[in-house]
């Protein structure tokens, strides 16, 4: 994770992340901020609350999730459901006939189409600072376009993009969907929404 600090410290254009579990540090947040003051567009995948295999990490998120898009970060999560869309960097389990139960799984950097990394890596604290992980840093073009592609497919079409609006969080439909825009975490249910309100802010972002 210090090395992708110091990778972000680089980019001038732009740059396409998916972590499943995304709970940016301070150390991160700034490096984001440095980045989109240099004019890099920063775009984020990660996990809804229906799709997070761990909820309470969302928490971590969650928490930060205004403060990213106040600075300018693009952020879009992860369908639960995905209707006939494949994707290389989801997972899925048992399903209804077209439909599959996704979660992100991959973590994947793709910087100014030029340098893509694929590890084990989560941008998130526990990753920074407690787990051993490690990263392939690959310089192809070639591949970069292949991933970049994939991942704009994902966004675009399996990912509710997050926006603030009036104050408010709101969670705009991936396109052709056929879905509502939503006002709450989309596809979770008011239980889990409520207990994670209650026990989230009891859990430190670097346990998450």
């Amino acid at each position: 994770v210090e090395g992708l600090l110091h990778m972000i410290g680089q980019a001038q254009r732009d740059l396409l992340i998916i972590s499943p579990y995304f709970v940016p540090g301070q150390d991160m947040k700034q490096a984001f901020a440095s980045a989109l003051a240099r004019g890099v567009k920063i775009r984020v995948l990660t996990n809804s609350l229906a799709s997070n295999d761990a909820p309470v990490a969302h928490v971590g998120y969650a928490r930060h999730r205004e403060d990213l898009l106040a600075m300018g970060v693009g952020l879009y999560e992860l369908r639960s459901e995905q209707a006939g869309l494949g994707s290389a960097f989801g997972s899925a389990g048992g399903s209804t006939p077209g439909e599959s139960r996704s979660m992100l799984h991959s973590k994947v950097l793709v910087m100014d189409g030029r340098l893509l990394v694929v590890g084990s890596m989560n941008l998130d604290l526990r990753s920074q600072l407690q787990n051993t992980e490690i990263a392939l840093l690959i310089r192809s073009d070639e591949l970069c376009q292949v991933a970049a592609r994939q991942i704009e497919i994902a966004m675009n079409k399996g990912a509710w993009r997050v926006e603030q609006r009036d104050g408010r969080l709101v969670w705009r439909a991936p396109q052709d969907s056929g879905l509502k825009d939503s006002t709450t975490e989309p596809d979770a249910s008011a239980g889990l929404r409520l207990l994670l309100r209650l026990f989230g802010p009891f859990a430190p972002d670097r346990l998450l």
